[in-house]
C-alpha cells in the first residue's frame, strides 16, 4: 500500500505557502482514502458532506473502483483551481482498466466541502465540424436557474436574425457540462453551432449535478429536481429575453433528456415542440446494466471481480424491480430511490398521447 500512497503524493506540484492548509487537507484525504484508513478520511469532511455521504457509504468506494477499475497503477496529474473561498484539486489516477478524477474541493477552515469521482478525459483540441460557419452567428454567456441553483450556459444566437426560434439542449444521464463533453467529443456544442449556423438559437448549460453535485443531498436526487425543474427555469429565461422568438421555443432532449422531454411538455405551455435524440423506451436500470455487460463484452477476457461486479449489478436490478432493494443502496453510484422515482413514469405512454401535440418544428428556415 505505500507503493498508492508515495504515488498519490507525489501528484501535488509545489504551491504558494497560503495554500499549503488546502493542499495538505487534500492530500491527506486520498493518502487516507487509498490507505483504507476510511474513518480518519471521512473526518475530513464537513457537516455537509457528512449529511449527504455516511462513512459506511464511503468506505465502499475504494471496494467499488477496484472491482471495476481493477488495481491502482499510477498517479497522472493533479490540476488546482482556486475559486474565492473553495480550492478545487483533481487528482488523475491510473488503474488497471481505465483512468478517474478524483476532485477534492477544500474550504478555507480548511475542511473538504466537496468530493467526487469521475472518469479522467485526454486533452483534445475541439474540432470545428465542417457544417459549421462561426460567422453566421455570436455566443452569449448566461446564468439563470432557481436562487440556490443557479446555472451558467452559453446562448447561441444568430447574426442578421431578427428573433429567431430557439432550442434548449437537455442532456442525458449524469453530471455533464453544457457541450455534454464526453471524452474529445461535444456533441451539444455541435448541435449549438451547427443549428446556429442555420439560424436557430440555441441554449445550453451546465447542469445542476454537474455544478452543484456535491451540495445535493442523495435522498432528494429526483428526475424533477435534476433535470425538469432548470429545463423550466431555461424556458422562463428565454421567455424574459427580446433577441428569440418567445413563440418557438423547442425542447431538444438526448438520451435520459429525450426520455422525460414529454415529461416536460406537459410542466410547461411555453414549448411549442419537442425534439427527442436516442430516446430510451426501456426503464433506466435495464439500460445501465446492459451498458455495463457491452463494455466489458468489449475486453478479451473478464476478470473474476468484473464478473462478480455484473453479478451484483443484475442482482440490484432484479431487486429494484420486485421492490425490495433499499432506497438508499447505490446502483453504480445512483441511490436506488432515483430509478423508483423514474420508474413512475411511462415515457412511452407520454409521448404517444400524454403530452400535448405539437407542430412539427421545421428546421428548413429560421423563422
Amino acid at each position: 500500500m505505500n507503493r498508492i500512497i508515495i504515488g498519490v503524493l507525489l501528484l501535488l506540484p509545489c504551491f504558494l505557502s497560503s495554500q499549503e492548509r488546502e493542499n495538505k487537507i487534500a492530500a491527506n484525504f486520498i493518502h487516507l482514502l487509498f490507505a483504507n484508513r476510511v474513518s480518519e478520511a471521512y473526518q475530513l469532511f464537513d457537516s455537509t458532506v457528512k449529511s449527504k455521504i455516511s462513512e459506511e457509504q464511503l468506505g465502499t468506494i475504494m471496494p467499488g473502483i477496484e472491482k471495476q477499475f481493477g488495481k491502482f497503477i499510477s498517479g497522472i496529474d493533479t490540476l488546482v483551481d482556486v475559486d474565492g473561498e473553495l480550492t478545487t484539486f483533481d487528482f488523475g489516477v491510473k488503474f488497471e482498466n481505465g483512468a478517474l478524477t478524483f476532485r477534492v474541493v477544500v474550504n478555507k477552515k480548511p475542511e473538504i466541502s466537496g468530493f467526487w469521482i469521475t472518469p479522467k478525459t485526454d486533452k483534445v483540441e475541439y474540432r470545428i465540424p465542417e457544417y459549421v460557419n462561426i460567422a453566421k452567428f455570436k455566443e452569449v454567456e448566461v446564468e439563470f436557474g432557481l436562487p440556490e441553483w443557479r446555472l451558467k450556459g452559453t446562448l447561441t444566437i444568430p447574426r442578421r436574425i431578427e428573433k429567431p426560434k430557439v432550442v434548449i439542449l437537455v442532456h442525458g444521464s449524469g453530471p455533464n457540462d453544457r457541450d455534454e463533453t464526453i471524452g474529445p467529443n461535444k456533441p451539444f456544442k455541435d448541435l449549438a453551432w451547427g443549428l446556429a449556423s442555420k439560424g436557430i438559437a440555441v441554449l445550453r448549460y451546465d447542469k445542476r449535478t454537474k455544478l452543484y453535485g456535491s451540495k445535493m443531498k442523495p435522498d432528494d436526487i429526483n428526475i424533477q429536481a435534476e433535470v425538469i425543474d432548470d429545463v423550466l427555469e431555461a424556458v422562463n429565461f428565454l421567455k424574459a429575453r427580446n433577441d428569440v422568438d418567445k413563440s418557438k421555443i423547442i425542447v431538444l432532449g438526448h438520451s435520459l433528456g429525450a426520455m422525460v422531454a414529454p415529461m416536460i411538455a406537459t410542466q410547461s405551455q411555453s414549448i411549442c415542440g419537442i425534439i427527442m435524440m436516442a430516446a430510451p423506451a426501456r426503464k433506466l436500470e435495464d439500460l445501465v446494466l446492459e451498458q455495463m455487460e457491452y463494455i466489458y463484452s468489449l475486453k478479451e477476457t473478464i476478470s473474476d471481480d468484473e464478473r462478480s461486479f455484473l453479478t451484483d449489478l443484475q442482482l440490484k436490478v432484479d431487486s429494484l424491480k420486485n421492490k425490495t432493494l433499499r432506497s438508499s443502496t447505490p446502483i453504480i453510484g445512483i441511490p436506488a430511490s432515483y430509478f423508483y422515482d423514474l420508474a413512475k413514469y411511462d415515457q412511452v405512454k407520454s409521448a404517444n398521447g400524454g403530452a400535448k401535440s405539437f407542430e412539427t418544428p421545421d428546421f428548413n428556415s429560421a423563422r
